[in-house]
């Protein structure tokens, strides 16, 4: 008789099991931060809130809660690109409505380049939700970045899943699988 043993799956099944779940639970529309930071403005793309930061008015007098302005990195799971909040979507932001890792859908934005850097001025945005881990989706990379490698965009108009999560803050190249390298967004002095 044949002994029944308990087959363990791979740690690459257990992985891709446990992102495809996260990818389930809201759909980044991959490939649109690539599509916005080379100007393309018929988008309305399902993105996450990477990264969130008030910025210095150039009096450095931040105490006028509504002049505040807000620099967001938009990630469609696989690459990210800065935006600008516009004021009008303050209230969001203070409210605690709109923080780092909000899934969130770009409804009207403008694409600029201000001081040499594109720039994405969102204008109206929608609430999707935030992931039950609070945590980045997939392994975004600059826009940037990824444009001054050479490296070739991702296929257009698709809802593919990105690589899964592994350990590193956000932003950060990785060296060795899952072993950071760099410091952005990490915590600063301020």
């Amino acid at each position: 008789r044949a002994s029944r043993t308990k087959r363990t799956p791979p740690r690459e099944a257990l992985i891709a099991r446990a992102f495809t779940y996260k990818m389930a639970e809201f759909d980044l529309e991959v490939g649109a931060a690539m599509r916005l930071f080379n100007g393309d403005d018929g988008l309305m793309p399902t993105l996450q809130i990477a990264d969130l930061r008030a910025l210095q008015s150039k009096d450095g007098n931040s105490t006028d809660e509504s002049n505040k302005r807000f620099r967001v990195m938009l990630s469609d799971g696989q690459h990210y690109v800065t935006a600008m909040l516009s004021s009008q979507l303050n209230p969001l932001v203070l409210d605690g409505k709109l923080e780092k890792f909000t899934v969130v859908k770009l409804t009207e934005y403008l694409c600029q380049t201000i001081n040499n850097r594109k720039i994405i001025i969102a204008l109206q945005l929608e609430l999707v939700g935030k992931p039950s881990a609070m945590d980045i989706i997939g392994q975004p990379v600059s826009c940037e970045q990824a444009a001054s490698s050479g490296a070739a965009a991702p296929p257009m108009g698709g809802n593919q899943p990105s690589a899964p999560p592994t350990a590193g803050a956000y932003g950060q190249p990785q060296g060795a699988y899952g072993q950071p390298q760099g410091n952005y967004g990490q915590p600063q002095g301020n």
